[in-house]
């Protein structure tokens, strides 16, 4: 009995042990069917879902549209997508001021002495009126941000935020500014959420989205980031990269775009391996494109293990497609 009750032990823990190894396996790599969790960190299920259900939605769209899919914004000749302020990208945005507030706005603008700038601006940050306040206070921002003030940078922009009946999309400057001076500062979270709020605020606006792609290029090199991120660290920078050069109406970008990537990314990991062989696709380069997505081995192990399987599949679906003759942006 003592010898039939240590089987029943050993047959326990051996039960057990292969127990442990199939979870471990199911947190290192996704299912070929369902992608399961797919990442070592320990994220929440939901989380995976909807990074993976984003990621998916994303290659749906280019697959049945191509890259004019992405484009974040109907086409408008008169916006300017580069301009530093929501009312210089959209015109005829501000609407109706009062003569003397106008002034003070005029005034700043053409004063060289920062000290002047913010005194004129003042009694503009006390107006009853929500946007005239909001724009004072996003003007101080700037001001404060060129003179390297970083910590009142950040609280005006917050400020700026915190301003009632005023529109999200133009709330996207303060957010702007809010993500530019986090960063400065070292606190890469803060300053990540705040472009993704920018971006969703006013998804043409260029400036914001140019910086998102340096930044998240950035932090896709950083160790131990969970899955879910990564993948939606990759998606949002398809969707900068291809953005870019449809907001100002150059394509050249993507050559641009494509090169840089190239320069600093094939060896560093597949996802950036990835935007630059798709920069160089919709730059019409599809050689270019085929000879990048073929290096994509030099990038593996920078990212989780997940994340890397599922950015490595769409390579090697982008490599299946530019090997036909008729392949096109």
């Amino acid at each position: 009995m003592a010898f039939i009750g240590s089987l029943l032990r050993l047959a326990s823990l051996a039960l057990a042990l292969v127990l442990s190894g199939v979870l471990w396996g199911l947190t290192q790599a996704p299912s070929s069917s369902t992608h399961g969790e797919y990442d070592e960190y320990g994220d929440a299920v939901t989380t995976q879902q909807q990074a993976l259900a984003a990621w998916e939605a994303l290659w749906a769209r280019l697959d049945a549209q191509g890259v004019a899919a992405l484009n974040p914004v109907p086409p408008d000749h008169a916006r300017r997508a580069a301009g530093d302020t929501v009312f210089m990208r959209y015109p005829n945005l501000w609407g109706q001021i009062d003569e003397s507030e106008r002034l003070a706005f005029q005034l700043a603008a053409i004063s060289g002495d920062p000290e002047q700038k913010l005194a004129v601006l003042e009694p503009a940050t006390r107006s009853p009126t929500p946007l005239i306040r909001f724009r004072a206070l996003l003007e101080r921002a700037r001001i404060q941000r060129r003179q390297r003030d970083l910590s009142a940078a950040s609280a005006t922009a917050r400020a700026a935020l915190a301003v009632p009946e005023v529109s999200e999309q133009i709330r996207a400057d303060a957010w702007f500014l809010l993500a530019d001076s986090a960063w400065e500062q070292g606190q890469r979270d803060a300053a990540e959420t705040a472009l993704n709020a920018a971006i969703a605020a006013d998804p043409g606006f260029w400036e914001a989205r140019r910086v998102r792609l340096d930044v998240l290029a950035q932090r896709l090199s950083e160790p131990r980031q969970r899955g879910a991120l990564c993948l939606d660290r990759t998606r949002r920078m398809i969707e900068d990269l291809a953005a870019l050069p449809t907001l100002a109406e150059d394509y050249t970008q993507f050559r641009d775009l494509a090169d840089r990537f190239a320069r600093a990314g094939v060896s560093s990991s597949v996802a950036l391996t990835l935007i630059a062989g798709l920069g160089y696709h919709w730059s019409g380069d599809v050689e270019q494109a085929r000879r990048t997505l073929e290096q994509a081995a030099l990038g593996r192990g920078a990212l989780p293990i997940g994340c890397e399987q599922l950015i490595m599949e769409r390579i090697a679906n982008w490599r299946t497609r530019l090997a036909t003759p008729d392949a096109t942006p």
